[in-house]
């Protein structure tokens, strides 16, 4: 049976060459605002995928900055690394698991010149980046405290996860998912509210400076008519193919198109909102 980093890596694969038409364009631009990269910092753009963090923070700690990105997929490599050089970028894409960076080879990145005048060895990054990806990997609590270990003393942490039951399909399909015996790719159960990403992070030892719900980056109004369409677009997504399987997509459908219905009331619509809990922590 592959394990969840396989199978994480294989849909981010095939959503690559799509991944930018989303709303994580907008929420790089919210990452960037929120973690203010500095002139001359170094940053480690953690589940980087086409590189929206990483060349937005390039941008600001400028020439004498250092920005490296990291990922499973290499189809999301492929297409970071192909903005950076038709852009001119020197950022240092990596491919890895996030969960341990034990042996990624961060130590012999952080001894690249940074530039005339600038010192090299220095002892981590002055900032984390880890944007939409902290739900799928297998231990979060686990692999912040792996990241520690590369984040200067002062140095901070910028993350994210999806806000409680904003997404309808996922919403739908976890609801659901019992009955089928089909469960989704990734595992949101941890994630009540804000503080459920505050105490992760003070878990790992992280001062945490703020949690908050963001805007939403992306709203999508779905009616109860549109509920089979839905349902049949959800599941042609890696995302949720598994609940599209032959012996259970008839099934799926009918509890999917059922609970739509149910959630929509009277109104019959409901709203997508693509709305996560942000937070801002320290190495003390």
């Amino acid at each position: 049976m592959p394990s969840q980093t396989s199978i994480i890596q294989s849909i981010y694969d095939e959503r690559s060459p799509n991944y930018d038409t989303s709303h994580h364009g907008a929420l790089a631009e919210a990452y960037i605002r929120t973690a203010a990269p500095r002139e001359g910092e170094s940053v480690l753009d953690l589940a980087c995928g086409t590189g929206l963090v990483s060349l937005l923070a390039e941008q600001a700690v400028g020439k004498s900055g250092l920005v490296v990105g990291i990922d499973i997929s290499l189809g999301m490599l492929d297409v970071a690394r192909r903005k950076a050089q038709q852009t001119g970028s020197n950022v240092t894409f990596l491919q890895h698991d996030i969960s341990d960076l034990s042996d990624v080879g961060l130590e012999r990145v952080l001894l690249l010149p940074r530039g005339e005048g600038e010192g090299e060895g220095e002892e981590g990054f002055d900032l984390i980046t880890c944007a939409a990806a902290l739900v799928l990997l297998p231990d979060p609590g686990r692999a912040v405290k792996n990241w520690m270990r590369w984040l200067k003393p002062g140095g901070r942490i910028v993350t994210d996860v999806a806000a409680r039951d904003v997404h309808v399909p996922s919403r739908i399909f976890k609801r659901i998912s019992e009955d089928l015996g089909v469960n989704l790719v990734w595992d949101e159960s941890w994630v009540q509210g804000e503080w459920s990403l505050r105490e992760l992070l003070e878990g790992a030892g992280l001062l945490v400076k703020t949690v908050f719900l963001t805007e939403s980056f992306q709203d999508r109004v779905y009616k109860v008519e549109d509920a089979g369409d839905l349902f049949e677009k959800s599941v042609a997504s890696p995302m949720f193919r598994n609940f599209g399987g032959e012996g259970i997509r008839g099934e799926a459908r009918r509890l999917f198109v059922e609970r739509f219905a149910e959630e929509a009331g009277a109104e019959g619509v409901l709203v997508d909102e693509a709305k996560m809990y942000m937070a801002v922590a320290y190495k003390q």
